[in-house]
Order: C-alpha cells, then sequence, then structure tokens
C-alpha cells in the first residue's frame, strides 16, 4: 500500500509540474504575442507562429499566428487549403480551451475579459470561410459563418453571417443543387435566395444595437451599411438601376460607397466618363496588398481600348500586374492585355497574354466574375487569334492564292478557328445567364463586350437576336446603351443582304444625342466600317470611300484585319533605289491596300532610304490633309521590312 501510494503520489507530483510548465510556456507565449510588431504575413510572424507551436502545440495562438500567415501569403488553391488546416486547429483549439469567453455576455465587467477572444474568433472565421469559398467549398463557407451566428456576440467585428450567405448565393447563383446542395433550381431563385439574406443583415445586430453604440460605435452600423453593400450589387446584377443608385447614396452617406462597384454600376449604362472617374478612386483607395481580381483596372483597361487609347490600356494593367504579381488576378489581368494588344493590332502578342491567362489557374478572389466567365474570354481570344490571323496573311500578301505555304497556313488557322467557334457557341447556347449577360450587351457580369459579342453571335440566326434586341429598345431603360442595340440590329441586316436598312440604322445612330465620340471610337469605328461595306454593296463609291476614310482616321488599327481595303498614296523619295531597295518597295506594294496616285482625299504614304554611319534605315512618313500623322524609322535589314512599314501607317507597330 505503502509503495502505491507513492506512485501515486509521483505521478500527481509530476502532473502538476506538467501543468506547471504548460502554464509557464503559455505565459510565454502571450508574451511574445504582445510583443510581436509587424505584418502577420510577414517571415517574421511565421517563424514566431513555430517557436508557439513548439513551446505549446495545443494552444490556440501559434496556430492563429500561422494561419494568418498561410491565409495572407496563398496565391492559390494549394496555398489556401494550407491555411484552412491551420484555421480549423487555430478555432478548434480556442473553443476547447476557452469555452467561457466565447459566451455571449452583456455585462460589460465580464466583456471586457472576453472581447478579445471573440474578436479572435470572428476573425478565423473569416478568414476560414474565405478560403473555403476560394477552394470551391460554399456548402463547408456557410457552415463556419453559421457557426459564428450561434454564438451571437454583442459584436462579430464586420464579420456577418447572412453577408457571406447571400454572397454565396450571388455568386453561384448560375448553378445548381446537383452542384452544390444548398442551392435553387434556376438563377431566378438563387437571386432571390441572395436578396432575401441580404435583407436579414439590416436587422441582424437589432438586439445588440444599443450595447454597440455605447462599446462599439465604430461597428453599430455595420450591418446596416452591409445590407445597403449587397443590395447594390444584385440590384446592379438585375439591371435594376434607381434601386442600384439609391442604395449606392445610402452607402455614400456613410462613406462606405465602392468606387468599383459603382464604375461598374455607370458602365453598365455606357456613362464611361462617370465609369472612368469611379475606378479612379477606387484604384486610390487600393493598396494593392489584398490579393484579389482588381476589376477597376480591368474595366477602365476596356473603356481605354474603345477610346482606342491603347497605350494607356496597356498601362493600366501592367502597373497592376506589377504591383500583384502572380496573385489572383493576374489570369484576369493577361486576358486584359491580350484584349489591348489585340485591338493595337498586334497578334502575336495577343496571343502570347491570351496563352498566359489560359495557363494559370485563376482563382476568383473578391468579384462575382468566376470560372465560366474566365475560360471563355481565353478561348474568345483563341478564336480571334486564329480568325485575323488568316486575314493578317492576306492583307501582307495580295497574293497568297499563288503561295502554297500560305495557303497551308490559312487552311491551319481555318481549322483552329472553326474548332473554337464551335465551343464557343455551344458554350454560349449552354449559358442560362446569356440573356441577363451578353444579350444585354452590358452587365455587371460581362467581362466580354460589344465589338468581341458580335464576334460570339454574329453567325447565330439573325431574325432570332433581331427580334431579342428590339423587345431590349422597348423594355430597357438605359437610353445610353440603346445606340448599341441599333447598331447589331443594323449588323445582322448587314450580314443578311438589307443594305437600306442597315445604312438606315447605322446613319441614325451616327445622329444620335448620346453618341459620345471621344469614349466611343471603336463603336463610332465599326459603324462606318458597316455603311462602307453597305455602300460599297450598293455601288456608291463616294460614301464607300467616305466612311471608310473615317474608319481610318477613328481606329486605323482595325482596317488591315477588316474585309475593306485602304487607299493610299505612295511616294518614293529617293531618286534611285539598288535591287534590294526595289523589293522592299514591291513588298510594300503586294500588301493588300489599293495604290493610287496624286489624290488628296487620301492619306500619303512616303519611304525615303537614307544611311546614317555603317546602317541603312528606311525613313517612313503618313501625311494626310497637309499633316504629318505617323513617322519613324525601321532599320533596313529588318525581317519583312515592307510589311512592317505598311502596318506602321495604320499604326501598328510589330517586332
Amino acid at each position: 500500500m505503502k509503495i502505491a501510494s507513492i506512485k501515486i503520489n509521483l505521478l500527481l507530483g509530476f502532473f502538476f509540474l506538467g501543468m506547471l510548465a504548460t502554464h509557464a510556456q503559455r505565459i510565454e507565449i502571450d508574451r511574445l504575442e504582445r510583443e510581436f510588431r509587424g505584418n502577420f504575413s510577414s517571415r517574421k510572424a511565421y517563424e514566431l507562429s513555430q517557436k508557439m507551436i513548439q513551446l505549446d502545440s495545443t494552444y490556440y495562438t501559434g496556430h492563429f499566428f500561422e494561419s494568418n500567415y498561410r491565409f495572407f501569403r496563398a496565391s492559390d488553391k494549394r496555398g489556401y487549403e494550407a491555411a484552412i488546416k491551420s484555421l480549423e486547429k487555430a478555432i478548434d483549439l480556442l473553443e476547447k480551451d476557452f469555452p467561457r469567453k466565447l459566451k455571449r455576455t452583456t455585462n460589460i465587467n465580464v466583456y471586457i475579459n472576453s472581447y478579445l477572444f471573440q474578436r479572435k474568433y470572428a476573425f478565423l472565421v473569416y478568414l476560414l470561410s474565405q478560403s473555403y469559398q476560394y477552394v470551391d467549398k460554399p456548402e463547408e463557407a456557410i457552415e463556419v459563418v453559421r457557426r459564428l451566428q450561434k454564438r451571437d456576440f454583442v459584436c462579430n467585428f464586420g464579420v456577418n453571417s447572412y453577408s457571406t450567405i447571400s454572397w454565396i448565393y450571388l455568386r453561384n447563383r448560375m448553378y445548381g443543387p446537383e452542384k452544390y446542395s444548398f442551392l435553387k433550381a434556376s438563377i431566378e431563385e438563387n437571386l432571390e435566395a441572395a436578396s432575401k439574406y441580404a435583407d436579414s443583415i439590416k436587422n441582424s445586430d437589432k438586439h445588440n444595437k444599443r450595447y454597440l453604440d455605447q462599446w462599439w460605435p465604430d461597428y453599430a452600423n455595420d450591418a446596416l451599411t452591409s445590407y445597403y453593400h449587397y443590395k447594390n450589387i444584385i440590384y446592379s446584377h438585375q439591371i435594376k438601376l434607381d434601386s442600384a443608385e439609391y442604395f449606392s447614396k445610402q452607402l455614400e452617406k456613410y462613406d462606405r460607397l465602392s468606387h468599383n462597384n459603382y464604375g461598374n454600376l455607370q458602365f453598365i449604362q455606357a456613362k464611361y466618363n462617370e465609369a472612368e472617374d469611379s475606378y479612379n478612386k477606387a484604384r486610390q483607395r487600393d493598396n494593392y496588398e489584398e490579393k484579389n481580381i482588381k476589376e477597376f483596372d480591368y474595366m477602365q483597361s476596356a473603356i481605354k481600348v474603345f477610346q482606342n487609347d491603347l497605350s494607356t490600356s496597356k498601362s493600366i494593367v501592367e502597373t497592376s500586374i506589377n504591383r500583384l504579381g502572380t496573385a489572383p488576378g493576374f489570369g484576369w489581368n493577361n486576358i486584359a492585355l491580350s484584349r489591348a494588344h489585340y485591338y493595337a493590332g498586334d497578334l502575336k502578342k495577343s496571343k502570347e497574354y491570351r496563352d498566359k491567362a489560359a495557363n494559370f489557374k485563376e482563382i476568383h478572389i473578391g468579384s462575382t466574375w468566376g470560372e465560366v466567365a474566365y475560360n471563355r474570354n481565353t478561348l474568345l481570344f483563341k478564336y480571334l487569334f486564329h480568325k485575323k490571323s488568316i486575314s493578317e496573311i492576306k492583307f501582307r500578301d495580295r497574293y497568297y492564292w499563288y503561295k502554297p505555304k500560305k495557303l497551308y497556313q490559312i487552311s491551319k488557322h481555318h481549322f483552329k478557328q472553326e474548332n473554337a467557334h464551335l465551343l464557343l457557341t455551344s458554350e454560349l447556347s449552354a449559358d442560362p445567364e446569356r440573356f441577363i449577360g451578353y444579350y444585354n450587351l452590358f452587365a455587371s457580369e460581362n467581362n466580354i463586350f460589344f465589338d468581341e459579342i458580335w464576334e460570339l453571335i454574329k453567325y447565330f440566326n439573325s431574325e432570332y437576336f433581331i427580334k431579342i434586341f428590339e423587345e431590349k429598345l422597348q423594355d430597357d431603360e438605359r437610353e445610353r446603351v440603346h445606340k448599341y442595340f441599333n447598331y447589331f440590329i443594323a449588323q445582322f441586316h448587314l450580314e443578311d443582304g438589307d443594305y437600306d436598312f442597315a445604312i438606315e440604322k447605322f446613319e441614325n445612330i451616327l445622329e444620335s444625342e448620346f453618341l459620345d465620340a471621344s469614349n466611343e471610337k471603336l463603336f463610332v469605328a465599326r459603324i462606318n466600317e458597316g455603311l462602307s461595306k453597305a455602300y460599297a454593296e450598293k455601288e456608291d463609291v463616294d460614301l464607300a470611300d467616305k466612311h471608310l476614310k473615317a474608319f481610318y482616321t477613328d481606329f486605323p488599327q482595325l482596317i488591315p484585319y477588316s474585309d475593306l481595303e485602304m487607299k493610299f498614296n505612295f511616294e518614293v523619295l529617293n531618286k534611285s533605289l539598288t535591287e534590294e531597295q526595289e523589293a522592299i518597295v514591291e513588298d510594300i506594294k503586294d500588301c493588300k491596300i489599293e495604290w493610287i496616285e496624286n489624290d488628296s482625299n487620301w492619306p500619303t504614304l512616303k519611304i525615303n532610304i537614307t544611311k546614317k554611319e555603317d546602317k541603312q534605315l528606311v525613313n517612313y512618313q503618313v501625311e494626310e490633309d497637309g499633316e504629318i500623322k505617323i513617322e519613324g524609322s525601321l532599320d533596313f535589314n529588318t525581317e519583312n521590312l515592307g510589311q512592317l512599314i505598311v502596318f506602321r501607317a495604320f499604326g501598328i507597330d510589330l517586332e
């Protein structure tokens, strides 16, 4: 008995010594936490987390630091999956060791000793719910925010379960219960659910209002402004403009307006100046530390394309890439760059950035843009690359018919173009959102724009689409968007050979009071292209030429890839040429241009071959109406020199 008693006493002694050691280790961990100064995403934070875990792996604090580090450093699904493990561990340990601290209390004396634990818990739940969404586990995200909701803290420090659930329904609206069990059977039902959860946000903190006003005045209006925010997003998506504008104004009163979202609301009304103003404000307020899709960069880049300000279009996105790196949003930025280079006439560069986007595994963070839209964008620019590459081959050499190599290249591009188009059309036909998205031309979910939408649908049944756009003219309240509906109607009539009707529609658009010539150069150029085609078919040469020249003035980069043939005067300033120099001139003349003489109605391409030190240079300039519009020089030994000079005459700088 005596020996047994000694053993028990020894065991109790070791137990209490262990308890004292654990207590001492946790005191040390708490001290390390108090003294920490820095960013959770820093290497210092990670090293500290490992030290804490080594001291006591059963204490939540080390896992709290580690989970924050992993979350804020994550840039792909693998990274967020690693963050999930640490976040789950931290939450479980916090719940296990501090159940009393995580209980609701309205006693200020008790609350003072509990709120830090509740704040950490709410923050961990937020990070975990976000991580679940980023790895396509929305059901788990809903479950974890419900876990927070059940605790009914006085203050959730900006984390609202109804907000999260409303967002998840909105973001996954195009899916059904076969993908995620909580979803409804249709887009409309999912949007209705998103709206109902958004309505629930408004009064979710009502029973805590007096405590929030006294203890946390900074969070007192969180539920209300969150309600405004999500209702604003939903109404913008549904193109309910008055309601969206109302909720935007409410947010503005509290200085909680998302300038990115407000910019999108202006954009879908074709109010480009107002949209740009909001996008600029959104950029000024964003430090790019949060890794997500910067919609304002993508969208403003598109507006710059509309304005034919392509250098700025590229610059906006290149700056965004420099600041974000290969974090989420990198893929979307590369799609935007592909678009900018496509409209600049550089198909090779456009393909380069399109391929980067296609090969990047994008995580669609902070946006309702998703995988379906992303893949459609990359496929669209694949299709456009092959289609326009055929036009480029034909433009470079009008005698391509006699050259087997070029015919083979054309057939290869044609095969790939048809495959891509087949995929695009089958996807579009199966997309339940095509009516609210693409057929509205401008919508909050549209990240493919009017000129590209035309390329998507131009070969579909014209009667079907004419009817759709005529109905839009009757029902859609966006006056500035009406001209785009009319443009599509005119284009379908042009395709069907109804030239008089197409001309009338196009001419009416050019006279529209809502036409914004400075912001809609791409749009105006396409109208002039259509008019030139229609008048040419009617054999009205003067008017066909008038609109061809206007097409060149607004957006010359489009012409080499168009069916139209531009007219140029051509002058060689040298009095005599060598055989090699004559070959360059012949290459220029072989391009698909109608070369004319001494006609002041058309621009003049002039070249002068000079020698500088040991190098031969070809100086070129385009003169129009007595002014030099384009000028530059190229090394005489540049490959395909003659063709490159002609592209420069259209403002296209190819390597």
